[in-house]
């Protein structure tokens, strides 16, 4: 429970996830799964509908709910609330998406969101616990292996027909975003922490923004040693690397120093990283014959184009030990979860 002191200065439930929000976007390294944040939004609104009265046959079905029938505020939840919004019930629909059942995956996104965005209240003084953190480990959505998911060798070939030219200040930075991902297979953190310093020439020079030599290497820095690693550029990628600043030195009086930067001058939004890569990959499995598309694409964001990267590397013999050091990860157990992309499926019926 919040200390009276501070009930005055508690932000609503929308706000508090607002500026929740605005924080986890402000991050070079976004510290959810990038997803569409709609999606976290629906999740906190579902919870807190949860805490509203309840209705007479949800009370009828779960006695206990009558004693808790006056609304409660996000900052009055206690842990049986959170175990009660976690607990999976006989046809229970999942609060983002009513037409799905709630399954064990679901739980634990649910409790992901609630714990970081409770978190967050803690460390803004609103309250002094979390009732997350309150809640009973037999309450807890067990930990899920998450496997990786990858397009099709169909789907992914056909890519880069659909990539966009660089014509254009939008276009060309698409372009260059896409080729990144596909060639390099960058982790999307990594494309949006980007900045100007990041490209070097032929000789492994840092490129000025201001030069209109063609990036030849792309140098990137991260919060794990293994992350610091000098990539060589295809001389397909280098070009379109160069049309984006040429376009961006054409449209913009002052450079922010990131390579690739939002409206407001800061990094790129993970949200507008999820488009870019979405876009392409819907249009391309538009694309495909009808008997090649596979329905529905669970996952068309930048992870699973860094992940179909990494599985085709695999696939065409290059070693694990240079896919781990290309993807800038400690060791090959960051690949166990795309190691089910790599076994052909069995033949017995």
């Amino acid at each position: 429970m919040p200390h009276p002191s501070l009930l005055h200065f508690v932000p609503s439930g929308t706000q508090v996830f607002q500026q929740w929000l605005s924080a986890e976007s402000g991050k070079a390294f976004h510290a959810l799964n990038p997803e569409p944040q709609g999606v976290y939004e629906m999740i906190w609104h579902a919870w807190l509908d949860s805490m509203q009265p309840c209705i007479a046959e949800d009370c009828v079905r779960e006695p206990s709910l009558l004693a808790s029938s006056r609304p409660r505020l996000w900052n009055e939840a206690r842990a049986e609330d959170v175990a009660r919004f976690l607990r999976i019930r006989a046809g229970q629909r999942a609060g983002h998406q009513p037409d799905r059942q709630l399954s064990e995956v679901t739980r634990r996104r649910y409790w992901r969101v609630l714990d970081r965005v409770y978190a967050y209240a803690v460390q803004q003084g609103w309250l002094h616990s979390s009732p997350v953190a309150h809640l009973p480990r037999t309450e807890r959505p067990r930990a899920v292996e998450q496997l990786g998911h990858c397009l099709s060798p169909a789907l992914w070939a056909r890519l880069p027909a659909h990539f966009p030219e660089s014509d254009g200040l939008q276009s060309a930075r698409d372009r260059a975003i896409l080729l990144l991902l596909y060639e390099l297979a960058l982790a999307p953190e990594e494309v949006r922490a980007l900045t100007d310093e990041c490209l070097l020439d032929d000789l492994r020079q840092p490129i000025t923004p201001l030069s209109e030599a063609i990036p030849a290497a792309l140098h990137i820095d991260g919060v794990r040693k293994a992350q610091e690693r000098t990539l060589a550029l295809t001389p397909l990628l280098g070009a379109a690397l160069a049309a984006w600043l040429k376009y961006r030195r054409a449209h913009d009086a002052d450079l922010t120093g990131w390579l690739f930067h939002s409206r407001k001058g800061g990094p790129l939004s993970i949200r507008a990283l999820f488009h870019v890569a979405s876009k392409v990959i819907h249009e391309a499995h538009a694309g495909l014959p009808r008997t090649a598309q596979h329905w529905p694409l669970h996952r068309v964001g930048p992870q699973v184009l860094r992940n179909t990267a990494v599985v085709t590397w695999l696939r065409s013999g290059m070693s694990e030990s240079e896919v781990v050091r290309r993807i800038g990860v400690e060791s090959p157990r960051a690949l166990g979860h795309l190691r089910h992309q790599l076994t052909p499926p069995s033949t017995n019926s």
